[in-house]
């Protein structure tokens, strides 16, 4: 008869309930923590990503205005105006029948056909919105236009020609203001947003730059494009280099509708969340600080002078 064997009934024994509960209990616990864990997680990358889109929002703006901004162009920067009082008291170049004279300096001297073809110039643009004048090359010099602190208007060469060997100009307007906010179904309003607010535009006018009229934003051939929305507050500010300080006016600086050398941004908004946010941001373009002085006046191709018995060689002694 074979014997009982304690030992070998307690090994074979299994689990108590009380080590199961304790088991599941043990359990449950980590498996909250892993959901706590990953609920944290979850919830951290949305506010970081709603984060990032609304520091999107604005930066996109900044940067889509400081690419327009930095290529601002004005023949000013390197120019003056030209004075049509200097051209006109000038003496004609050459004889009676238009024959070059050696003796005659040309650099007071002007083509009678040119004289009419600036006069004919600063009449054109001087009846017209988007210029002033013209400079001393006979460029055409813009007028920059702000009416108000949230619009601010200019003339740059940031337009890119996406067609090869076609009759397009590097040279647009480009128009930035406020303008009424259109309800967008397919984006969910946070109820902390106030209902009044603005959304900046910006109006893009690459098509004959030439124009005589100011940016229509209600043309359908001018493009509008919205850069941020829930948009309280826009103030542009330019910067005078003579008192050095900002002004909230072009009219306010001298020569200010015409050559422009810094801009200050200050923009206030809503973002996603419903929190109230602001920045303010200086832009300068990339024209050097130097006033142009008017210190010749504009004067005709001169012709090649007709050598002489004393040049040795046939070449011109202002060479």
């Amino acid at each position: 008869m074979n014997e009982f064997n304690s030992t070998s009934v307690f090994n074979n024994r299994g689990f108590t309930l009380i080590e199961i509960l304790i088991a599941i209990v043990l359990l449950a616990f980590i498996t909250l923590g892993v959901v706590n864990v990953t609920e944290d997680s979850f919830r951290t990358m949305e506010r970081t990503t709603e984060i990032n889109r609304n520091n999107l929002q604005i930066e996109t703006a900044l940067s889509r205005f400081e690419w327009d901004f930095s290529q601002i162009y004005s023949p000013l920067y390197f120019s003056t105006v030209m004075n049509l009082n200097q051209l006109a008291g000038s003496t004609p170049l050459g004889g009676p029948d238009g024959e070059y004279l050696p003796d005659q300096d040309p650099s007071s001297q002007v083509n009678p056909a040119l004289q009419n073809y600036f006069e004919q110039l600063v009449n054109r643009f001087e009846r017209n919105e988007h210029f002033s004048s013209v400079s001393k090359e006979g460029l055409p010099v813009p007028r920059f236009y702000a009416p108000e602190r949230n619009v601010f208007e200019f003339f740059t060469t940031s337009n890119r020609r996406k067609v090869e060997n076609t009759r397009q100009s590097h040279f647009a307007w480009v128009r930035y203001a406020l303008a009424d906010q259109e309800n967008d179904p397919d984006l969910e309003e946070n109820p902390n947003i106030p209902k009044s607010l603005k959304s900046l535009v910006r109006y893009f006018a690459p098509n004959d730059p030439y124009s005589d009229k100011r940016i229509n934003p209600d043309d359908p051939q001018i493009k509008g494009a919205v850069l941020l929305r829930n948009v309280e507050k826009l103030e542009f500010e330019y910067w005078d280099l003579t008192k050095r300080k900002w002004e909230t006016s072009l009219t306010a600086i001298p020569g200010g509708e015409s050559v422009i050398r810094g801009v200050r941004v200050s923009i206030k908004w809503y973002d996603g969340s419903g929190f109230e946010r602001s920045v303010v941001r200086t832009f300068r373009n990339h024209w050097p600080m130097v006033v142009p002085q008017d210190q010749t006046s504009p004067t005709a191709a001169r012709p090649p002078a007709t050598p002489t018995a004393n040049d040795t060689n046939g070449a011109d002694d202002d060479f």
